[in-house]
């Protein structure tokens, strides 16, 4: 059933009989003459479009009305915007138009401006002429022989023979614009800097003391800079690293770190390879996120192992030295790696191990042909490789690391970690590798 939106009055549906349609249009006529006649009624209870009201019907009209300004009021100057300086003028000042049609006060001596009178016309002028005379005439006068007045003025240069003599406790001021200047007394005198002696300045004693402690920190700081000793811990164990006291998020640290050496091949087997080597300089605050450590030991019939901190750097373990065969490759670090192994090579002569300057020296190599050689590398920083299983030969040297292991008895060296590497009569295993930190604090 469909109805009108105001009146819900029910609209004729299509198809009903119209018979039906009757009673509705009655009910809907009369709901619209009820609604029309409710109108004329609400109409007939409004005022006309065009009327009148007092000023009593109107909200707070009179009492807006009084507070506006009088047609009749009257002002002072004071009250006027464009009048300058009406409250502030002093007594006998008089007015006057100024530029852009404002007015203000002022001096009737300003207004006249520069000019000129003659004498006769000045009132008083005689009587002051003749006191000035009078002072003239007493001024700079001894009141006796060597006595001044108690007040002496003096307008030009004043000449002193034979020096100025201060008498008891009595002081010696210059003074300018009513400021002492220079005060001389028997018992300490001042002077109002800055003093020049020929054209030089003159450091009082609070800014000398000043400029000394300035000086002597910025020596203390240069003595630290350039003697600075680094706190060192050697550390040879795996586990959490322990910082001294004294270490800030800012503290320098220096890290150096070696793998394990690897182990001698045995009789007339090749040297085990030296360790690698890794240095890395950081923060405090790095080494902070990083605690845990690894330390590679040195191979006992077999490889070194690798020296880690987690994070920061791996540094690698030297290879073992073969028999029968040729020997292992050392195990990588950060950059460097750690020393191949020495082998066996039974068609060929005795060979040295290679040098280098960060990863491990090379173990010697062993050949059953007869022949100078099998010597352990050489290393800068890493370990020193193992010598060969041959007589008489000698393991790499090592500059910071540990050397490697020299022959004996036909069986190989171990190759040198931190630690030097075992001789071959002491079972040729490889040297331990370590970490070395250092802590510039």
């Amino acid at each position: 059933m469909t109805k009108t939106k105001k009146l819900e009055m029910e609209l004729p549906k299509e198809g009903r009989f119209i018979s039906s349609e009757f009673p509705i249009l009655r009910e809907n006529l009369s709901k619209i003459d009820q609604a029309i006649a409710e109108v004329e009624e609400k109409v007939e209870g409004k005022a006309p479009a065009k009327h009148t009201h007092s000023i009593g019907d109107v909200a707070d009209l009179e009492a807006t009305l009084k507070s506006k300004m009088a047609a009749d009021k009257t002002f002072t100057l004071t009250d006027l915007s464009d009048v300058e300086g009406a409250k502030d003028a002093a007594n006998n000042y008089v007015f006057y138009k100024a530029s852009n049609n404002h007015f203000t006060f002022g001096s009737a001596v300003s207004l006249l401006g520069s000019h000129q009178h003659k004498i006769e016309d000045i009132v008083g002028l005689d009587k002051f002429r003749a006191k000035l005379n009078e002072d003239l005439t007493a001024y700079g006068h001894l009141k006796q022989a060597n006595e001044w007045q108690s007040y002496n003025k003096f307008t030009s240069k004043v000449t002193i023979n034979g020096g100025l003599e201060l008498l008891g406790n009595s002081s010696f001021n210059l003074t300018h614009n009513g400021e002492v200047v220079t005060s001389l007394s028997a018992t300490g005198s001042t002077l109002k800097g800055p003093l020049k002696v020929d054209g030089e300045a003159v450091y009082t004693k609070n800014e000398a003391t000043t400029a000394l402690q300035e000086i002597r920190r910025e020596l203390a700081k240069l003595t630290k800079r350039t003697m600075l000793t680094p706190l060192e811990i050697l550390i040879t164990e795996s586990g959490p690293i322990s910082l001294p006291d004294g270490v800030t998020d800012n503290t320098n640290i220096e890290i150096w770190a070696w793998g394990g050496g690897g182990s001698g091949g045995g009789n007339t087997g090749g040297g085990g390879g030296g360790g690698g080597c890794a240095r890395i300089q950081i923060k405090g605050s790095e080494l902070k996120k990083s605690r845990n450590i690894q330390i590679g030991r040195g191979g006992k019939s077999g490889d070194g192992g690798k020296t880690i901190i987690e994070g920061l750097l791996i540094a690698g373990g030297g290879g073992a030295g073969g028999f029968s065969s040729r020997g292992n490759g050392g195990s990588a670090g950060d950059k460097y790696y750690g020393g191949t192994g020495g082998g066996y090579f039974p068609n060929s002569t005795s060979f040295n191990g290679s040098d280098s300057t960060f990863s491990g020296g090379g173990g010697g190599s062993y050949g059953k042909k007869v022949g100078a050689g099998g010597h352990g590398g050489n290393s800068t920083f890493g370990g020193g490789g193992g010598s060969s299983g041959d007589e008489n030969v000698k393991g790499g040297y090592s500059g910071k690391g540990g050397n490697g292991g020299n022959s004996g008895s036909n069986n190989a060296g171990g190759g040198g970690g931190y630690f030097p590497g075992k001789s071959g009569d002491d079972g040729g295993d490889g040297g331990d590798g370590a970490i070395l930190l250092k802590f510039f604090i």
